[in-house]
């Protein structure tokens, strides 16, 4: 009996076994953990890649189209308004003989080549908005296509199917190219549209596409080695930095160099002069380089961590920790990567003013394109305006990183302890908010010493304390807008950015783009007048103050009457 037992079993477990493996082939969803069949090691590596494709382009359509149209914008803009300020060809002459031989011009904005034309004097005009945005907008899209979602668990939701390890990477990688090359072709047309040639439109479009995929490539990099998304941002902005003062001090020096900076290739297409086709070859050599070490790195990661592994916390905790230390150690590196960039900024600055000065003063129509009357206030007004847009992104990323945490559930595991809400949400944004100012403080006691020391006069050392101390209440709206958005919930800080962006065209470019002067006071720095050419406005900036401090007790009350996202 045993024995007939014994054998019927034996019998059975092949058919067992057959109907398992008939199983496993119909439903591939359905399989252990171990069976690699549809993305292990022996599966294609990207299979499933044109319906990735299609998902990616769904869920990040947004981000993407707005990469397209605020660039495009900005150039079209820009040639607008080039058009108008120097209509005649003694105009342009003008601006070549004076901007055109100007080391200073050429250390912040890039060598300009064609200024005799209205496409070469946009491009000049660009030049440094065009370094700031295009790389920096590469770098948000693809760390938004990879580790953003690799965070937010949807990528292993992905690969969970029938989808091979690398397709992830691979459709991210094509919707960062689907993205330049439809800036490209958009911005061209928009350039030829307001009557710039169509040649040298088509150079500088190829020029500012290949430069914006680069950068890409790089964030797509980073996205491999770190394991969070705002360490990849964090870094991609440091790398950016070092881009730009590397291109600085090239075309400041006036060194041969152009190639050592990958920002000095991009004037150097000289798309309105004598184009040139080796600056976007080394794009394209170096993106290619980056895609496949990105690859290399992709394939040798596990998912959700990255080739550097974030360094371990301290063994012991404290019994119990405050809400303005904790944000402090959690904003930390936020904090100095936007304070180096506002003091190195706010100390070029005071390096270059007496010859910028001088520069400025044999060009009128410059002066007139920044709607200024003294040629001596502009390096200030220059400093301040990045100034004030760096302290106010350290709140906005402060909100951002509030969401974060909130959305991963630390937030509320913590405010389950019988640590209040209330003290929790303002230790964290006192901290927030008492960074924005000190990076103000610092950033204006280094110009007001830089431009003194340059030009030798000491008032100006005083006026840049004054015009500090004007913008310190801006930067306080800034912060407690973010805080407002933060309170609402993790999806709304994004929006904090639109008015550190908008601060920032309107101090460069307001006259260029003919904007009426109630779409310049959106900007808060606007708000209190173009200072130091302006009187500030004290009663602007009491009500700015006020209003402020009215949006941190909405902040306030909002946190604490809705339910956090997870915890």
């Amino acid at each position: 009996m045993n024995s007939a037992l014994s054998t019927e079993r034996s019998e059975a477990t092949p058919a067992v076994g057959r109907a398992v493996s008939v199983g496993s082939a119909r439903h591939p969803v359905a399989c252990s953990a171990g069976d690699h069949s549809a993305t292990g090691r022996g599966a294609r590596p990207f299979a499933g890649l044109p319906r990735a494709l299609i998902l990616g382009a769904r869920t990040s359509w947004a981000t993407l189209t707005f990469t397209v149209l605020i660039c495009t914008l900005l150039v079209a803009a820009v040639a607008v308004g080039i058009k108008g300020l120097y209509p005649t060809s003694a105009d342009r002459v003008a601006y070549a003989a004076s901007a055109g031989e100007s080391v200073s011009s050429a250390a912040f904005n890039g060598r300009g080549y064609g200024l005799t034309t209205l496409g070469g004097i946009t491009a000049a005009e660009v030049g440094f908005l065009g370094q700031v945005l295009f790389p920096l907008l590469g770098i948000m899209v693809a760390v938004r296509l990879t580790r953003r979602e690799e965070e937010s668990g949807r990528t292993e939701l992905l690969t969970a199917s029938r989808v091979g390890r690398l397709t992830p990477l691979a459709s991210a990688i094509g919707l960062v190219i689907l993205t330049a090359v439809a800036t490209g072709l958009i911005m061209a047309a928009g350039m030829v549209a307001v009557g710039l040639p169509a040649a040298g439109s088509a150079w500088y479009a190829a020029a500012a596409s290949a430069c914006i995929l680069f950068f890409g490539a790089v964030g797509l990099l980073l996205a491999q080695l770190c394991q969070q998304a705002r360490s990849a941002q964090q870094l991609g902005i440091v790398i950016f930095s070092i881009a730009y003062l590397v291109r600085f001090l090239v075309d400041g020096l006036e060194l041969g160099v152009v190639w050592l900076s990958p920002l000095g290739w991009l004037p150097e297409v000289r798309a309105f002069d004598t184009p040139r086709a080796w600056p976007l070859a080394a794009y394209g050599v170096a993106t290619l380089a980056l895609f496949l070490v990105s690859g290399l790195a992709a394939a040798r990661r596990d998912m959700g961590a990255g080739l550097i592994a974030p360094q371990p916390g301290p063994t012991r905790g404290r019994r119990r920790i405050s809400a303005w230390r904790l944000a402090l150690r959690s904003e930390r590196a936020a904090t100095v990567t936007w304070a180096s960039v506002a003091c190195l900024w706010a100390l070029l600055i005071g390096v270059f003013s007496t010859e910028m000065t001088k520069i400025i003063e044999d060009n009128p129509s410059l002066l007139e394109a920044m709607g200024l009357e003294r040629s001596t206030d502009l390096m200030t007004m220059m400093a301040s305006i990045i100034i004030v847009a760096a302290a106010g992104a350290i709140s906005v990323q402060g909100a951002a990183h509030f969401g974060t945490e909130e959305a991963a559930g630390r937030i509320g595991v913590l405010a389950s302890t019988r640590y209040p809400r209330r003290r929790l949400w303002i230790g964290w944004w006192t901290t927030t908010l008492l960074s924005s100012l000190l990076v103000v403080a610092v950033s204006v006691l280094i110009l007001g010493a830089g431009t003194a020391a340059s030009s030798g006069q000491s008032e100006s050392f005083r006026t840049a304390l004054e015009v500090g101390g004007s913008y310190l209440a801006p930067v306080l709206l800034i912060g407690a807008l973010s805080a407002v958005l933060a309170a609402f919930g993790p999806r709304w800080p994004v929006v904090g950015w639109v008015a550190i962006a908008w601060t920032v065209v309107v101090g460069f470019l307001a006259e260029a783009l003919q904007l009426p002067e109630w779409a310049r006071d959106l900007s808060p720095a606007h708000m209190v007048g173009v200072l130091p050419v302006d009187t500030p406005d004290l009663r602007v900036i009491a009500g700015q103050a006020v209003v402020a401090v009215v949006l941190l007790a909405c902040s306030v009350f909002v946190f604490r009457r809705r339910s956090l996202k997870a915890g």
